[in-house]
């Protein structure tokens, strides 16, 4: 399942507009458009003549719109003291005393950073754990292999012909229904080794609501 990434190419630069930073890149497209990522970042996606005076005008037009959406962005990213797991936030607490990390309350204790990195790794593979083995037995198909990595641009990846699954280390912070909707997506390629309508009947037929969770976790 792939996120949405901005495409670096050679021919960019960056324009400054008010208090912000925009990455600009030219390539083949008709028409210009703004996108703001999740962390804020700015880009700008520019028709290969695209005039730089026409550019800076268009941003300074839609000046308000790029605020809006950067300090929403902005607002939705947790603070270096506190993480998020199954969709719940947490604050750290970090302490040399500490034999182990544990979860108490709203807090996650841990005597360091490292520590807690291979606690959640270990946490995220028993919670999807939980998920596979209810769809395995239904998908009806070897899985030779289950990775958690970090993935920058997707939550998952699967390899159909070798049975192989990849998933995200930072798919564990979300909720647990968008865990297991990945994981059925993931699964179903094993069957379906394409995004064709059958793809997607399949997993409606086990997961009606499908839509509303993708969609949530795009959001």
């Amino acid at each position: 399942m792939r996120l949405k990434k901005v495409n670096f190419q050679a021919k960019s630069t960056i324009i400054k507009v008010d208090e912000f930073e925009i990455f600009v890149i030219k390539k083949r497209i008709k028409y210009a458009r703004i996108k703001v990522d999740k962390q804020g970042f700015i880009s700008l996606n520019l028709p290969l003549n695209y005039p730089k005076d026409l550019a800076k005008k268009f941003l300074n037009e839609n000046l308000e719109w790029i605020r809006s959406k950067a300090n929403n962005a902005k607002s939705k990213i947790l603070p270096k003291n506190k993480t998020m797991l199954l969709g719940k936030i947490y604050e750290f607490k970090f302490d040399d005393s500490f034999k182990s990390v544990k979860i108490i309350g709203d807090e996650i204790h841990t005597p360091n950073l490292e520590k807690y990195l291979k606690f959640k790794k270990e946490f995220a593979k028993n919670e999807f754990n939980k998920f596979i083995e209810i769809y395995a037995p239904i998908i009806g198909k070897n899985i030779n292999k289950v990775t958690i990595r970090d993935m920058k641009t997707r939550w998952g990846s699967c390899n159909s012909t070798k049975g192989y699954i990849n998933l995200a280390i930072n798919l564990v912070e979300k909720s647990p229904d968008l865990i297991e909707y990945v994981i059925l997506h993931e699964l179903t390629h094993l069957l379906y080794p394409h995004h064709q309508k059958s793809f997607y009947n399949y997993i409606e037929n086990l997961m009606p609501d499908f839509k509303a969770r993708e969609k949530k976790l795009k959001n």
